[in-house]
């Protein structure tokens, strides 16, 4: 009886967990998928100029294509940016400046990212 459950115990745990799985050994196989959108628009209103330099500042810029790649779902990550897009920028409605000088909010669209994540299976 004892010599059975202590067999059954070390076959449970030869067979469980990621014994077989396919990415195991070194072999690096990865999934792509690519995504194309426009990043997330500046905050508050700005002058063009400022604007237009905040939404293309590198820590944003990376921050939101990555995001673009995590909202495809758990474990994506990004690859490369294939196309960086180009600034458009929106005029601020009821909002002036010194001078009545208009304000503007920009953002990057059309960018496309290639992303990637870990094949799965066995």
């Amino acid at each position: 009886m004892k010599f059975t459950s202590c067999l059954f115990i070390t076959l449970l745990f030869f067979f469980s967990g990621h014994l077989y799985a396919k990415n195991v050994g070194g072999v690096d196989d990865w999934e792509y998928k690519t995504v194309t959108g426009n990043l997330k628009p500046t905050p508050g209103c700005k002058s063009k100029e400022k604007a237009s330099k905040q939404a293309t500042a590198p820590y944003r810029y990376k921050r939101y294509t990555d995001i673009m790649c995590k909202n495809i779902g758990y474990g994506w990550s990004i690859a490369k940016v294939e196309k960086d897009g180009e600034v458009a920028c929106d005029t601020c409605e009821g909002v002036e400046g010194d001078e009545g000088e208009k304000k503007y909010r920009c953002y990057v669209k059309n960018v496309t990212v290639k992303c990637k994540i870990v094949a799965r299976g066995y």
